[in-house]
């Protein structure tokens, strides 16, 4: 398994994953993924002939990062690709500047929340009805080491 840039090729995979993890009501629609891939920072889990297993989408203003949505195909869950992807992003924004980054997540799906927890991220604030009437999320955050290293 390889962590690598999105690409427009990727599109339809990325929005099969999404359908397969999320309701129509709250998935995102195809065209803001074809956004993000171009305008954000976008990472697939892909498999050498270009299987997509998962994605990350996110971005950075200022000193804070955003993670946008992390999904994983359901059937390659609890394998670490979430990790890797969420270490590949933070690495990503960290480099673009980013001190600190924020994610919601669906208090529906503990499985999430705890890949969070164990990636260092930690509850801020409740979110009601972030993904429709009567499903909340939780805001969390992570503060990033940025390392500093002068080279001569």
């Amino acid at each position: 398994m390889k962590i690598r840039s999105a690409e427009p090729g990727d599109l339809a995979q990325i929005v099969q994953i999404e359908g397969l993890c999320f309701p129509e009501e709250t998935a995102f629609p195809p065209k803001m993924f074809a956004h993000l891939i171009r305008y954000a920072v976008a990472l697939v889990a892909s498999e050498p002939e270009k299987k997509v297993l998962g994605f990350i989408m996110g971005y950075t203003s200022g000193k804070a990062g955003a993670v946008y949505t992390l999904d994983v195909h359901p059937g390659y869950r609890r394998k670490g690709i979430g990790s890797k992807l969420l270490q590949g992003l933070e690495e990503k924004l960290a480099h673009l500047g980013a001190q600190a980054i924020r994610l919601e997540a669906a208090l529906d799906k503990p499985g999430a929340v705890e890949l969070y927890r164990k990636s260092g991220y930690r509850e801020r604030e409740l979110v009601r009805n972030y993904y429709g009437r009567g499903n909340h999320a939780v805001r969390m955050w992570k503060n990033l080491d940025v390392c500093l290293c002068l080279t001569t």
